[in-house]
This record gives structure tokens, sequence and C-alpha cells, in this order.
């Protein structure tokens, strides 16, 4: 009679296959002193393996599942280009904004510096006006 607490799955070993010719070596020779039953190596030693491979797709319940495709919409299109006239719009504003406190001509060699980040040698030495600054901002 089967006991509910007991799952039996069957090992057969090929003679003619080398590896496992080689685990049934060691099977038959194991060191009992050792290892408390042929039945708890193997479980050790699937329960090493399987640990190793943790995270990989070792089971169905392991593999990812996949997303479901979703293509771009006329509407996420019009999002993200709404967002990019938002973003250039802020940027020339602040450009321009610096250009009328510095009260200089900007050429374009000097935009790309204030877009970088860096600041072209003739206005560092000029400190904008943080108000002129908050307005211009605002504007955008």
């Amino acid at each position: 009679m089967a006991r509910s607490n007991v799952a039996n799955h069957s090992l057969r070993l090929n003679l003619d296959n080398e590896q496992h010719r080689r685990v049934e070596k060691v099977l038959a020779g194991l060191n009992l002193d050792v290892h408390k039953s042929i039945n708890q190596f193997l479980v050790e030693a699937a329960d090493a393996y399987i640990s190793r491979l943790e995270g990989s797709d070792l089971t169905y319940e392991d593999v990812p599942k996949k997303e479901e495709v979703r293509y771009i919409t006329k509407d996420d299109l019009e999002e993200l280009r709404r967002k990019i006239k938002d973003e250039l719009q802020k940027e020339m504003i602040s450009i321009l904004g610096s250009a009328l406190i510095t009260g200089k001509v900007i050429q374009m060699p000097e935009i790309m510096a204030v877009r970088e980040g860096v600041t072209p040698k003739e206005t560092e030495d000029v400190s904008a006006n943080e108000t002129t600054m908050g307005l211009v901002s605002s504007w955008g």
C-alpha cells in the first residue's frame, strides 16, 4: 500500500552510456558510513544541483511568461510628440532668457554649450539675475 507522504521516482541507468556507468560505479561503491543511504545521497546531489541552477528555467513554473505584444497607437505618438515639444520649448526659453540677461547674441555653438551645461568663456563672468531667470522659466 502506497503512503501519501512518499513520492517515488525510478532511475534507469544504461551501462552502455559512459556517464551512466560513472554514476552506477559511485552508487554501487557508495560509502554508507559517510552517506546515510543511496536515496539520501541522490536527494542531496539533486538538491545541490537544483540550488546551483536556481533562477533558471528548470521547471515550467520558472519559465517567464511571454508578454502580450502591444503596438504603439496614434495617441501614444501624440503624447510623445507633446512631451518632446514641451521639453524643447522649456529649453529654448531658458537659452533665450540667458541671452537676454547677458545682453549678447547667441551663436549655435554657444547654444550647444548651454545645452550640455558648459558655459562659454565670455559668459562665465556675467552672473544671472535670479528674479529674471524665474520669470523666464515661468513663461514656459
